[in-house]
């Protein structure tokens, strides 16, 4: 056999292996983030530097663990809530709302605040404002396990936790002073000069993915959203799996909401509505970071691993526009597109496997 023969059988059968180890919509997103890596690279100036690519990745980290919470409740057959950016409103409010509180007090030496006091506050509110989004969270998924439809009980759920958080602040800015002990959250870095939020966002991102592949409740995500009936013959009632997927992605939410009051001090309810980071609105953005990720709709196919590469695919695909001077609406355009896109993959790629069948 000839060099040029060997060389083509290598890579044919390079190229069967990783059909047969890949799914096509993982292949095709895989190829995407490569054409917009090399096309960024060529038209954009310093966009493959290292500064450039932590920022890249900071960007992506707080939509990104939003989105890996979500994509628990989407791969358990509940598709989406649609009160994430809600869940979040309601969180900062209460949690800069405890910031605030006149609690610094505590270990304080001579009128001054200690350590031990800024951190005492900090726990505090964190863990009440973790609290207040449990509950968020089981109420809606309680209501979905007993057959309410996700979509208009989280819609439901999203004007319910909008108001009280507009009634808690009267609509204003809640601000509270620094130093304070979410600032090594928001604004710290423990690593050098890689963001907290970023290691965050990649540790969550890890112990998601092993949670889903290692244990025994990552597989009854998987058997619950890809077979209802199997789950419920072998004692995997959707009504515990909604509740409990419904707190991962409302828990996720509230530290979103922590980290991001911890850069700048404050809360409003609409921080997470218009306009928010680059591509507005972050219901949206999330949603649109679970389909581009690869991620079933329809249950029992993807993984966070999936939604995290998602994420930075986005952030990749944003950072060039603004680099490239794109103005905000062409931005969100763009994110629009990749949804309209990864719904097309899922159709063809559904439609060749029955044709298969």
């Amino acid at each position: 056999m000839s060099d040029t023969a060997a060389v083509s059988a290598t890579g044919l059968n390079i190229i069967k292996r990783i059909r047969r180890d890949h799914s096509p919509v993982v292949i095709v997103m895989v190829g995407l983030f490569l054409v917009v890596l090399i096309s960024g690279a060529l038209i954009t100036d310093d966009f493959l530097t290292w500064f450039n690519v932590k920022t890249i990745i900071r960007d992506a980290a707080l939509v990104g663990i939003m989105a890996i919470g979500l994509t628990f409740v989407t791969l358990s057959g509940n598709f989406f809530l649609l009160s994430m950016k809600e869940i979040a409103a309601l969180s900062i409010i209460c949690f800069a709302t405890l910031m605030g509180a006149d609690w610094n007090q505590w270990g304080s030496a001579g009128g001054e605040v200690t350590t031990f006091g800024l951190l005492a506050t900090f726990l505090v509110a964190f863990m009440i404002t973790m609290l207040v989004a449990t509950i968020a969270g089981a109420a809606q998924g309680a209501l979905i396990g007993l057959g309410g439809n996700p979509i208009v009980v989280t819609l439901g759920a999203a004007g319910l936790f909008f108001g009280i958080g507009s009634w808690w602040s009267d609509n204003l800015v809640v601000s509270y002073r620094r130093p304070h002990g979410a600032e090594w959250l928001g604004t710290g870095s423990f690593f050098g000069d890689i963001p907290n939020i970023t290691v965050a966002f990649i540790v969550i991102a890890v112990v998601a993915e092993l949670v889903l592949r290692y244990t025994t409740f990552g597989r009854q995500v998987y058997l619950v959203g890809a077979n209802r009936a199997a789950g419920r013959a072998t004692g995997h009632e959707n009504f515990g799996m909604a509740i409990k997927c419904c707190i991962i992605a409302s828990v996720c939410a509230a530290f979103v909401a922590v980290a991001f009051s911890g850069q700048v001090s404050s809360a409003h309810v609409n921080y997470f509505s218009s306009e928010f980071g680059s591509s507005g609105d972050m219901t949206i953005m999330v949603i649109a970071i679970v389909m581009v990720g690869g991620n079933s709709i329809m249950g029992g196919y993807g993984s966070t691993l999936r939604t995290s590469l998602g994420a930075i695919f986005i952030s990749t695909v944003d950072n060039m526009m603004v680099l490239n001077g794109f103005n905000s609406g062409a931005r969100v355009l763009a994110v629009g597109l990749m949804i309209v896109f990864s719904i097309i993959v899922f159709a063809l790629v559904r439609r060749g496997s029955r044709a298969v069948e």
